[in-house]
Order: C-alpha cells, then sequence, then structure tokens
C-alpha cells in the first residue's frame, strides 16, 4: 500500500456555480451543498430534487457531473460540515455541481471513485478536512490546497473497486429505506387530507361523509364549516407545550446510542436520552416553525418547542395537523426570529369527535411504527458501514476469495 496527496492521483475544482439564473445563459439542473452533505452518492434518481439555474459554457465544461467523480462540502457556518464526500453514481446531462462544493475527479486506472469516497467518509478523513479548514466565527472554507493535500490510501485497484461496490450496496439499500420511509409519510398525509381537509372519513356506513350527504355546520371561531359534532380547540388545551434544556452542539458522539433532534431536525448521536417516548417538536430558534416527530428514546435540545398531546390518540392527528397547516404565523421577533410558548397557545385547530380520532389513530400509528422501524435499520447499516469502513481500507477484514 502506497500513500499519496489526493492532488496526486485526482483533479480538484472549486464550484462558483450559483443558483440565480442568467440571460444569455444554459439552462442545467444543479446539484447543491445539501444535496452533497445528505447522500453517499448521488443519481439520476435525485434529479427531480435539484434546482433549476443557468451556466455558461464554460462551467458547464467544468462542472459538469459525471459518474466516477466525487463532490465534496468546502464552505459551511459549521466546521464540521466541511468535507463531507458524495460519490457521482451516473452520468448526468446538463447538470453541474453546485457553488460552496468542490468537484474531485479521480485519475483512472489509479484511483476508484467509489473508494475514494468511501475513504473520505472515514473518521480520520473528517478529522483532518476539520482541522484543515480556515475561517472563524460565520464562515468557514476549505482551499484546493487543503483539499489535495488529504493522504489517500493507495491499494490494487481491483480491491479498491470491491471496497467501493461493497459500501455502495449498503448505500442503495439506505437509500431505498429512505424512500420507503417517504412513501409511508405520504400515505399519511394523503390519509389525513382526505378525512381532516376534504371531511371524507368514514361516516356510521363506511361511506365517504361529505360526499354521502353529511352534515357541515358554520364554526365561528374558525371562520369555516366543519363536520357536525366537530368542534375547535387551541394547542394549549390539548397539549403541554415546553422546551427542553440546552445542548452544546460540541458533545455530538458518532458513538453514541441515542439520536439528538435540535432546530434543524436529526443532529447525531449522544450516550443519553431526555425523552423515552416519540414527541412532535417544532424549531423555535434560527429557522422557526419546522415541524419534526423523534425517535423515541432521544435527546431533544432547548432550540426546540415540545408539543406533547394531552392523550396519546391524538398524536398522530396533532403531528399532521401541525405539519399540514403550519406555526410561521407564530413567529415573533425582528431581530431574531423566534416561537414561543406564549405565540403558540391560542393556535386553532379543528377538533374531531373522540371516535374519529381513535380511528384514524388506529390506522396511522402502523404507519409511523414502520418509519421508526425503517429508521433503526438504516442506522444500523450506518454503524456498520462506519465499522467495517477502517478495516477493510487498513487490510483488518479482507474480501473472501
Amino acid at each position: 500500500m502506497e500513500i499519496k496527496p489526493l492532488s496526486d492521483v485526482a483533479s480538484i475544482d472549486i464550484s462558483g456555480v450559483d443558483k440565480k439564473t442568467k440571460e444569455k445563459e444554459y439552462s442545467i439542473k444543479l446539484c447543491n451543498f445539501t444535496d452533497v452533505y445528505y447522500n453517499w452518492a448521488v443519481s439520476l434518481d435525485n434529479l427531480n430534487s435539484f434546482m433549476n439555474a443557468t451556466a455558461n459554457k464554460t462551467e458547464i465544461e467544468r462542472f459538469s457531473l459525471k459518474k466516477g467523480s466525487v463532490a465534496i462540502t468546502k464552505d459551511s457556518e459549521t466546521r464540521d460540515d466541511i468535507g463531507i464526500p458524495c460519490y457521482i453514481a451516473d452520468d448526468f446531462s446538463n447538470t453541474l455541481l453546485g457553488y460552496h462544493c468542490a468537484l474531485i475527479k479521480p485519475q483512472k486506472g489509479v484511483l476508484d471513485g467509489r473508494y475514494l469516497n468511501a475513504y473520505l467518509n472515514t473518521k480520520m478523513a473528517r478529522k483532518y478536512f476539520s482541522n484543515q479548514v480556515s475561517g472563524s466565527g460565520q464562515r468557514y472554507t476549505l482551499t484546493i490546497g487543503g483539499i489535495g493535500a488529504v493522504q489517500i490510501p493507495i491499494i490494487e485497484l481491483e480491491n479498491q473497486i470491491r471496497i467501493g461496490k461493497f459500501f455502495s450496496i449498503i448505500d442503495k439499500k439506505i437509500s431505498i429505506n429512505k424512500k420507503i420511509n417517504a412513501e409511508l409519510e405520504s400515505i399519511a398525509k394523503t390519509i389525513y387530507d382526505y378525512w381532516f381537509l376534504q371531511f371524507e372519513f368514514p361516516n356510521e356506513k363506511g361511506k365517504p361523509y361529505k360526499s354521502s350527504g353529511g352534515q357541515m355546520v358554520w364554526n365561528e371561531e374558525l371562520k369555516r364549516d366543519i363536520p357536525e359534532g366537530w368542534t375547535h380547540t387551541t394547542l394549549s388545551a390539548i397539549s403541554n407545550m415546553y422546551q427542553p434544556k440546552t445542548f452544546s452542539a460540541k458533545l455530538i458522539d458518532d458513538n453514541g446510542k441515542y439520536r439528538v433532534y435540535g432546530a434543524g431536525g436529526y443532529m447525531g448521536q449522544y450516550s443519553d436520552f431526555n425523552h423515552e417516548h416519540a414527541e412532535i417538536f417544532i424549531s423555535c430558534r434560527g429557522s422557526c416553525g419546522d415541524i419534526y416527530k423523534s425517535m423515541p428514546f432521544s435527546l431533544i435540545t432547548g432550540n426546540s418547542m415540545i408539543v406533547h398531546p394531552n392523550n396519546d390518540d391524538l398524536f398522530e392527528y396533532l403531528y399532521l395537523t401541525l405539519e399540514r397547516i403550519g406555526v410561521k404565523n407564530c413567529i415573533t421577533g425582528s431581530v431574531q426570529p423566534q416561537i414561543t410558548r406564549d405565540s403558540l397557545n391560542g393556535w386553532r385547530l379543528v377538533l374531531p369527535t373522540e371516535q374519529i380520532i381513535n380511528h384514524f389513530a388506529t390506522i396511522t400509528k402502523s404507519i409511523f411504527i414502520r418509519q421508526e422501524k425503517v429508521i433503526e435499520e438504516n442506522q444500523e447499516l450506518i454503524s456498520l458501514r462506519d465499522f467495517l469502513l477502517p478495516l477493510l481500507m487498513n487490510g483488518q477484514v479482507k474480501f473472501k476469495e
């Protein structure tokens, strides 16, 4: 095995392609920072999630996404968000890597892209990039020199390809599971919309309520018609709202057993939890008003507002109501946007009958439980990947011939 700096075995180019649309430029799709950050690999399946933009001929020549390349994050407000790699799994047409990222093109016959992606995902490489960043306070960045100086173990190309393929298989399973969870979420939202926005929940005969002549009654508080027997309520009347204790992101530990959630959703792992059961929470600092639900046995930080329903059967209805309707109108503060308990207390919503709530909970609880199992499976796959990665790299574990 030979150790070489990345710049000796690959070309590195810093993208400056922004998301603006400019006249006299060519229409393109743009793979952005978040697309790189959240994916082990991007394929044509990701294309519809890329944003529309424009680019000139030179940018198209330099930053088009081609199979075998590796993209890497190079600028961020957070030091640990820099140096995150992503393998380009397909040849894209008119699709470019966006700014705040660098495009790495391995030398053919010397370095395999999937192997490089796997190596750059090791804790050793992550630590190297974290130490290489320049800047402080508002912005951190990596230079071409910093990226190119990372030391890459060059093993036989055949073994590189084996290692790359192995981790690609794991990643494909993780990606499939993410799609399953997205579909489960979509099913739950579709049922919610049909029952509580269109009011076509099953009546006593099992037929759609409104289209079967179900009585609608004007509600003065909500200023709209709702099914007969339903009423209105406020968030404070049906839930307990509170902010947990603050938690420093510096305490995040990849080896921790429990998931950590903050204002931006999932943050990482930690050795302890502060909520035994799944909870609904709202981001209330920074990016305010986003709705999330946690896994059981999780740590939720003080940048979030917990909304714990008074009745367990209200959980699914309340989460989907908050998610579908939103609470952006509860944001206060001109300098520092925030959401407080006071601003949420009077948030009004429709309250169906107990029978309908219980029926809905029976259907959707199974969906949410399935989602939790998929997340747990993905966490196990990620742990397996992170455990085997260094062992395969240094030869402690080998593929059976």
